[in-house]
């Protein structure tokens, strides 16, 4: 991605909760550092309703990674919602490409202000490798899309 670039994705709903009530539909923006804002497409100003970040992956402690996110949603007719967070690794080498799972975290629906997760996973042995963080977005009820972080720290430990 071009730096300064922002990404607007339209959003797809989930089918576990279509009839979510929906005033407005959200777009989700995706700013260069990970970060990401959820907007009305009705308001002709930049002001966010809901805003996310990621953070981790990173060591805790020699034998612990940690990683999480949250999400805040100011606004009650902006629930339930949710993100769903997902660890993935692979070799340290810049021809590494292929990430593959290692962990999840989810917030599960929240009717409240703020859905956030944070957690860890042992080290297996001191191996490097090469992390990322996938988060799901919802608002309204609704799947907006996926953010894949931008930070992909290698790390001496091996799930």
């Amino acid at each position: 991605m071009m730096p300064g670039v922002v990404l607007i994705r339209k959003p797809r709903v989930d089918p576990a909760h279509a009839a979510a009530p929906t005033a407005a539909k959200p777009e989700l923006i995706v700013h260069p550092d990970g970060t990401w804002e959820i907007r009305s497409e009705s308001v002709d100003y930049p002001v966010s309703y809901c805003s996310g970040t990621s953070h981790g992956p990173k060591l805790l402690t020699s034998t612990t990674l940690e990683f999480g996110g949250q999400q805040t949603c100011d606004n009650s007719d902006d629930w339930p919602h949710r993100i769903k967070i997902r660890l993935e690794s692979t070799c340290p080498d810049f021809w590494c490409i292929i990430f593959q799972p290692e962990g999840a975290l989810d917030t599960n629906w929240v009717t409240g202000r703020v859905a956030t997760k944070t957690g860890g996973l042992g080290c297996d042995n001191s191996d490097r490798r090469k992390y990322r963080l996938v988060i799901e977005v919802y608002a309204r009820g609704v799947y907006l899309d996926t953010v894949v972080g931008t930070n992909e720290p290698v790390l001496s430990c091996s799930l």
